[in-house]
């Protein structure tokens, strides 16, 4: 991240204000802004400032406006307006609210059949449109495809986008776009075609399918090798729920022959229309789960945590296998232990009723030294049941303080119940006892209150927390140590400090000073590169310590910089602004 970014919020270029950066990319940067004559959101383009002395990068970004231009299509991010203000150059879109695939494969791994059909579905919609006006995209892959909230896929970024029987912008014999997506006949120095956008297709497909890509190499020059000559993994070997009609739609897609793939992206489309038919409204709250809520568990008193693993360690894949919706899964331990919570209450009001049947079914069938004693057995009785279940260390010690059951359940400790009785018998032996005859009446009244008063109040114990609900709030971050293409490593996590508190609804959710997590996502270095000449950095913001202890997500922020002829470093106390997800904290 330059100066040039840092200074460009609150900037009025023409009737469009910079608000904030959403992201940025080799050849420009991305900002959201306000159209201040409509009064909508935008997303504004700028090309980067020592990009514009360079006619191939001019050129390119301005195809790039023209080519938007000519496309009006519901699943393409259309372009408003071409901008220069100065020595600047900007292009004013349409703001599209939501994340793109990419993360979200890679945080919820392969999809269901009927989610990936329904979302490449969507983007061979937008993909036919353009081919239908003579433009390839040329770089179908998750980064460029997002979506919306509402369930809405948007094709992005034709930056490297041709128009069919145009000039060619780039050096003859050399590649462009992502070589994991790319079809073999590009890789092998032959023209792009619509087979070649929809070998890429093919390639998003398998990879919501099985979270995979079908070709994978250490190396660009065994990727490429891999990708010309070898065939992917099958599908139903990395995902055996896979059905095999779905499996051929796919390897149909990445022939290796251009002409024996879909002769069209509408014939692809139709080729998948039996498993997009099922599929329901794309809800990414659905496809993602929220990462609060798989840890809501570690919040809950921890002595009810071992008996709902021993109760669900049976059959948690039976949980994923059927479908079961997301909120479900996601809290199925604390559904168990409420249910395991109304059974235990259900359990202890049945023996509470069942306590005054059991002295009269004792009196109507009296053991042979009935008497004194006889009364007295409900007494003895109740007193049993009371310390069963959930007795309070208190009400243990107003049984234990009658001096009389202690010494004779020491005695006869083998006995059955119906000859407790005749531990009564000292008491009869005392002038006291052979009046008291009326006393169990007497008794039973008070028994009954602390039999039902320590029941309910386990029950009611974890019920005492505060949830808050989490809307997308901004988040400033500040890296702690200083991050460099030349000694970072892929999969290695980052760490970030928050700047200032955040708060909602009263409480401070995210604390100043609390650490949020990144992952270095991408590097390239020009020495290790057979085809391109700069550093490039990437890394991504994913998660942030709350309040309450729990790890809370944040919206998808990846930051990539590129640098020519030296390591791209990101320093420490680099500042950032991210924006967390929709979801609840309980306190």
């Amino acid at each position: 991240m330059n100066n040039q970014t840092l200074t460009m919020k609150g900037r009025l270029i023409q009737h469009y204000r910079i608000e904030t950066l959403l992201g940025e990319g080799g050849m420009g940067t991305v900002y959201q802004a306000t159209d201040m004559l409509l009064q909508r959101l935008v997303a504004v383009k700028m090309l980067h400032s020592h990009l514009v002395s360079q006619t191939t990068f001019m050129e390119r970004f301005r195809n790039e406006a023209l080519i938007l231009a000519r496309l009006n299509h519901p699943n393409i991010a259309v372009v408003y307006n071409f901008l220069q203000e100065g020595s600047d150059y900007f292009m004013a879109m349409e703001y599209v609210e939501g994340d793109s695939l990419e993360p979200l494969i890679r945080k919820a791994g392969a999809m269901s059949p009927a989610i990936a059909a329904e979302i490449v579905r969507q983007g061979l919609e937008g993909m036919a449109h353009a081919h239908r006006k003579g433009i390839l995209h040329r770089d179908i892959k998750p980064a460029n495809l997002m979506l919306t909230p509402e369930g809405t896929v948007k094709l992005m970024d034709f930056g490297i986008a041709r128009v069919k029987g145009e000039q060619r912008l780039t050096q003859a014999n050399r590649i462009v776009g992502t070589l994991e997506y790319m079809a073999p006949e590009l890789i092998e120095g032959q023209e792009p075609s619509p087979a070649s956008d929809i070998y890429a297709m093919g390639v998003l497909l398998y990879e919501l399918l099985s979270g995979k890509l079908p070709f994978a190499s250490r190396t660009d020059y065994e990727l490429m090798q891999a990708i010309v000559r070898e065939k992917p993994i099958p599908l139903r070997k990395l995902h055996g729920q896979i059905p095999k009609e779905l499996e051929a739609i796919v390897q149909k897609a990445l022939e290796k022959n251009p002409a024996r793939r879909f002769a069209d992206a509408k014939e692809f489309q139709k080729a998948l229309q039996p498993f997009f038919a099922t599929a329901p409204i794309l809800d990414p709250a659905r496809i993602l789960p929220p990462l609060p809520a798989t840890d809501v568990v570690e919040i809950q008193p921890k002595r009810k945590i071992p008996a709902t693993k021993r109760a669900i360690s049976l059959n948690p894949e039976r949980f994923l296998t059927w479908q079961v919706p997301t909120w479900i899964r996601s809290n199925w331990e604390l559904l168990l232990a409420g249910g395991l919570t109304v059974i235990a209450v259900i359990f202890l009001s049945l023996m509470l009723l069942d306590r005054p049947i059991q002295p009269e079914r004792n009196t109507v069938s009296p053991q042979p030294d009935a008497g004194l004693s006889e009364k007295k057995k409900p007494e003895v009785a109740k007193d049993s049941t009371v310390t069963i279940a959930y007795s309070e260390p208190k009400v243990e010690e107003t049984r234990v303080s009658s001096p009389t059951p202690d010494p004779v359940e020491t005695e006869e400790p083998k006995t059955k119940q119906p000859k407790k009785p005749r531990s009564e018998k000292p008491r009869p032996a005392q002038p006291k006892a052979v009046e008291e005859k009326p006393v169990p009446k007497t008794k039973d009244e008070p028994v009954l209150p602390p039999t039902t008063e320590p029941t309910p109040e386990p029950v009611k114990r974890p019920v005492t927390h505060k949830s808050v609900a989490i809307r997308r709030l901004p988040v400033k971050l500040s890296l702690n140590a200083d991050l460099s293409s030349s000694n970072a490593q892929e999969g290695q996590t980052i760490r970030f400090r928050v700047i200032d508190a955040v708060v909602t609804e009263g409480e401070v959710v995210i604390q100043a000073g609390a650490t949020a997590f990144g992952e270095v996502t991408r590097i390239r270095q020009a020495g290790n590169d057979l085809f391109r000449k700069k550093d490039l950095l990437e890394f991504r913001i994913y998660a942030v310590e709350a309040a309450n202890g729990q790890r809370l997500a944040l919206r998808s922020a990846t930051i990539s910089e590129e640098s020519k002829g030296k390591p791209v470093v990101f320093h420490s106390g680099q500042t950032f602004e991210v924006r967390t997800g929709d979801s609840v904290l309980t306190f």
